[in-house]
């Protein structure tokens, strides 16, 4: 054979070979579905320690592309299930072999998207394989919006595409226990009880597979979807066995109230600082949002002005957080004791005079109004947008950025306020003003977030992911947690980490940890001396650890 053939021939072979030999294979590490709480400090995190920090190997997006929702959770278990969009990042290797994304939807849907049997599947439009990703505004001095992160890629690299588009949800980010998840399905799901409201009626059945009504917004076209999901055991729509899990602590974050600040005789008002709640149900938080007292600023001790009370949807983490620490306590009688008193979602929109689904219900004296919003963004562009409106968000710094102080606004839209005279960020409480942070804007090791330190700060909950109890997906999640809290005091500090490796925190685990209790059919363990935690605990007394133990506050 002449060394022309010989050439053909070896070019003809590479060709068949290429041809047949797959293309370097994507490992996707995580995909992430959940609370809003931890979704820039777990991007930062992927990115940075776990993907190299290569500039432009991330890339985020929210809102709707050509075909629907540019990222969206599909639930295979049935067809009947609604989408669930959300904001999603996506961070790669350089090579674009490892890959991490993270789809913010709320805590409850992450936990049915994680258990549900098959689990939910990410779906990426394919426009964002074109397209430059921005899900966050420059304007906001919020980490993944400075130059901490820099730039988003101009694309969604293919390669990466292809690798994420149709993978299964492997871990939930939630802020609130599953056993606690599980429950607000079920309560909400089943049928009112205007006597203890143990059910909130938007369904009919704690056990019915889709509810009869989703939880609708009063401003947008968001809604909440009520669907059954088990912890263990097999799936509600298909008897299939359900995988062992396990949830892993990542850090403490506090509930605030937050108040639109722009009219100086209402809520604006230098006289309007703090809130009130208590177990016989006379707190001014209580009266506002049980609609017991006006719906006025002079309730909160302002001028004459009607007030707008935000309520979220009672499928979120940051609702029930809010409900059990400081409205449904059983020294209350419970009763109507809750921010869905007077609520009948049967009634929908066509009640005289009320709006029930979507919630604009006149409130019964003070002129004001009691209206829902769906989602954390809502919560807080509503704020910004209505004069002496008032809500609750789980703080962290990009969480307020819109409403905090600007060079355009220094004061600020928004003010937040003290929960019974106790400041939930700072030592002390000032004038209100919400913190801004421009990263990295670092605090020292156990400095961060005091009196939800010291236990004197009731409202708030545990940050936690659930995934696989072994195997891969436990070991890339663990992989994510502990870079998370390592970063987090120093980079953008928007929680108290439970533990750190690098010294970098002492650890919200040595200092305080809230009781557990049968929920959702899941016997109370408090998870110290290396117990398996269990129970719910959202709401659960407020305990130290060690030195001193011993109850500090309870709210049951």
């Amino acid at each position: 054979m002449t060394r022309n053939k010989l050439s053909v021939v070896a070019i003809l072979f590479a060709a068949i070979l290429a041809a047949t030999l797959p293309a370097m294979a994507q490992t996707v590490e995580v995909v992430g579905a959940g609370s809003s709480a931890m979704w820039q400090g777990a991007a930062y995190a992927a990115w940075h320690d776990l993907a190299g920090a290569t500039a432009g190997t991330h890339y985020t997006v929210k809102g709707s592309c050509t075909s629907g929702n540019c990222a969206q959770l599909k639930d295979q278990r049935s067809s009947s299930i609604a989408l669930e969009g959300g904001n999603l990042w996506v961070v790669w290797n350089s090579a674009q072999t490892e890959v991490w994304a993270y789809l913010s939807v709320d805590s409850v849907v992450g936990n049915r998207c994680y258990r549900a049997t098959p689990r939910c599947l990410l779906q990426i439009d394919s426009e964002t394989e074109n397209t430059t990703g921005t899900v966050v505004p420059a304007s906001q001095t919020n980490l993944i919006s400075s130059g901490l992160w820099g730039a988003d890629a101009t694309a969604l690299p293919t390669a990466v595409y292809t690798a994420l588009n149709g993978a299964p949800v492997t871990a939930a980010f939630t802020d609130i226990r599953p056993e606690d998840a599980k429950f607000a399905q079920c309560r909400t799901s089943s049928a009112l009880n205007t006597t203890n409201y143990s059910g909130l009626g938007y369904g009919s059945s704690c056990t019915q597979l889709v509810a009869t009504a989703p939880i609708k917004s009063n401003f947008s076209s968001s809604v909440a979807n009520p669907v059954a999901f088990n912890l263990s055991g097999v799936d509600p729509f298909n008897g299939d066995p359900i995988p062992a899990s396990t949830t892993i602590p990542v850090g403490a974050a506090p509930i605030i109230f937050i108040a639109n600040q722009t009219d100086a005789t209402g809520l604006g008002s230098a006289s309007v600082t703090n809130v009130t709640v208590n177990s016989s149900g006379t707190g001014t938080a209580q009266g506002l949002w049980e609609n017991k007292a006006a719906c006025n600023a002079t309730t909160l001790g302002g001028g004459s002005a009607p007030v707008t009370v935000l309520l979220r949807e009672p499928m979120s983490g940051t609702m029930n957080t809010t409900e059990f620490t400081n409205f449904r306590l059983v020294g209350s009688g419970l009763g109507s004791a809750s921010q869905e008193n007077d609520i009948n979602p049967t009634l929908g929109s066509g009640a005289p005079g009320a709006s029930n689904n979507p919630l604009n219900l006149t409130c019964a004296s003070g002129g004001g109004s009691r209206q829902r919003v769906i989602g954390t963004g809502e919560m807080v562009k509503e704020v910004g947008k209505i004069a002496d409106s008032i809500g609750y968000v789980f703080f962290s710094y990009g969480n307020v950025a819109s409403i905090a102080p600007t060079t355009a606004v220094p004061a600020g839209i928004g003010k937040y306020l003290t929960l019974n005279g106790v400041d939930p960020i700072q030592a002390t409480y000032t004038n209100g003003e919400l913190p801004t942070c421009t990263a990295p804007c670092p605090v020292a090791a156990g400095k961060s977030f005091p009196n939800l330190r010291n236990g004197t700060y009731r409202a708030w909950s545990l940050l936690r992911v659930t995934t696989n109890a072994t195997g891969t997906n436990f070991t890339h999640v663990s992989a994510l947690v502990t870079a998370l809290q390592n970063d987090v005091n120093s980079t953008v500090p928007d929680f108290v980490p439970y533990k750190t490796t690098n010294g970098s925190d002492p650890g919200f685990s040595t200092e305080l940890y809230r009781s557990h209790y049968l929920q959702s059919g899941v016997s109370p363990n408090n998870g110290l001396s290396g117990q398996t935690e269990a129970g719910g605990d959202v709401g659960g007394c407020i305990e130290k650890v060690a030195a001193a133990p011993g109850i500090l506050s309870c709210h049951q």
